[in-house]
């Protein structure tokens, strides 16, 4: 199992980069000077234990546990 996130939902709060205790999660980078539309990412996919923290803390549900 490992995350999927919902780009059109995630607020990119970090809740889930803080709370994952492998740090697979990250936000991405602005794309442009001021841009506030950040989302949460599945940065190393190998590293991630498929626990479902992320899933849990995350107070919008924009991750889901997917099979790999």
């Amino acid at each position: 199992m490992q995350p999927q996130v919902d780009e059109k939902t995630c607020a990119g709060c970090s809740v889930c980069v803080e709370n994952c205790p492998m740090d697979c999660l990250k936000i991405s980078e602005p794309r442009y000077h001021g841009d506030i539309d950040t989302i949460a990412y599945l940065a190393d996919a190998e590293s991630c234990i498929g626990c479902g923290i992320c899933e849990k803390v995350c107070p919008i549900a924009a991750i889901t546990m997917r099979k790999r």
